[in-house]
């Protein structure tokens, strides 16, 4: 374990991992997770790619599948005991697939998936089907979606570790569906090998096994595309409590992001009709102002006039009702009425708690190390490897 600390302090005593550090790191971090990619489907159709093997995990049959081959596969009717149409087989329980080597990959539609492919069949008819591969394996499908590959290498790696944090954090969030984490943005967004990289791949095996704790434990870790000058605090975004790695700090690095400042207009008319979708019975809104705001700058509400008198909303709910595409955040620097509708002005982009990925890239460009990068947004935590 390692604390994160300033760059003054590295430049004067030099950071570096002894030699040999990387293989037996991957190898420590290299535990099995499963990830939902299809939920309560009514049916899948796969094709093998490579000298792959199916076993009925409630008889222990194994068949031999023909490589390039189309398999459908559906849930068999049978509630007490659902099993499956397996292609040309009948299986009795959920089927695994078992590669036959390193290179050997199954394709669902347009994706490609490594590791083992397990197909469960659901008392309801319906099929679940989860990878289970290594955790290394799977951030290689993660990073090309949660930061650009083309991005600066350093802050690709600061994307491993707090991808590789997150990770932990949420495995046994969706055990009740039968994996640990989905392929989409309730987790983070994965697709198997079909997007991977060079790039990406020396990224997360620069930072194998590493991970961000605070006082002994796995910290809390978020990230969002741009801070636009100042992180938040994840109790005034969602509630709660917050680590003190997370309390938010000043960032200059992020100035280069389109979304540094941003504006939209709404009419008057989508705002009610956003307002009423969600709950709130209002037939005319007569104005919109800031409320309360956090000590980073974030709003925390907003105040709204109606027929019924002023009202306070969060602000982060009214930014979902309304888009978060069109409204980027909510640092809002002005509100402005128009003739029939409001202007909204602000600076960045997400929810701004943790790594901001754009003032990642600013300080990567700059010759800054990941190290640097991960100690600026997540100040005091420790780096670690991960089980130790």
């Amino acid at each position: 374990m390692r604390a994160l600390v300033p760059a003054l302090l590295l430049a004067l005593t030099g950071p570096g991992a002894p030699a040999g550090a990387e293989s037996s790191a991957a190898r420590r971090a290299d535990r099995i997770i499963a990830v939902g990619i299809l939920a309560s489907a009514p049916s899948a159709t796969f094709r093998p790619s490579g000298a792959f093997k199916a076993i009925d995990q409630a008889t222990g049959e194994l068949v031999s599948l023909v490589s390039g081959r189309d398999y459908p596969v559906e849930a068999e009717s049978v509630a007490a005991k659902p099993g499956l149409v397996f292609g040309p087989h009948l299986m009795k329980g959920p089927a695994r697939l078992l590669p036959g080597g390193p290179d050997d990959f199954v394709s669902i539609g347009a994706r490609k998936y490594r590791g083992n492919l397990v197909f469960r069949p659901n008392p309801d008819g319906t099929l679940t089907v989860v990878d289970e591969l290594g955790l290394e394996e799977y951030l290689f499908g993660v990073l090309p979606h949660e930061m650009s590959p083309d991005w600066p290498l350093e802050a690709l790696k600061a994307q491993a570790v707090v991808s590789r944090t997150f990770a932990l954090n949420s495995l046994g969030k969706h055990e009740a569906a039968g994996f640990d984490l989905t392929d989409d943005t309730l987790s983070q967004v994965y697709t198997g090998l079909t997007t991977e990289s060079e790039r990406v791949r020396q990224a997360v095996r620069a930072t194998a096994g590493e991970t961000l704790s605070w006082r002994g434990k796995p910290l809390r870790v978020y990230f969002h595309s741009t801070c636009g000058g100042h992180t938040s605090d994840p109790a005034e975004v969602w509630g709660g409590d917050s680590d003190a790695p997370l309390a938010g700090v000043k960032d200059r690095w992020c100035k280069a992001s389109p979304h540094y400042r941003w504006e939209a207009y709404f009419p008057r008319t989508d705002i009610v009709a956003a307002l009423n979708r969600n709950g709130l019975t209002v037939a005319q809104l007569l104005d919109v102002r800031e409320g309360r705001r956090g000590r980073a700058g974030w709003l925390k509400e907003l105040r709204l006039k109606t027929e019924a008198g002023w009202s306070r909303v969060s602000a982060n709910q009214f930014r979902r009702w309304l888009g978060t595409k069109d409204l980027k955040s909510v640092r809002f620097e002005a509100i402005r009425e128009r003739r029939k509708g409001f202007d909204f002005e602000g600076r960045g982009y997400g929810h701004g708690v943790g790594l901001c990925q754009w003032g990642a890239r600013g300080q990567a460009e700059a010759g800054r190390d990941y190290e640097q990068i991960l100690a600026l947004y997540f100040p005091g935590a420790d780096l670690e490897q991960a089980g130790e």
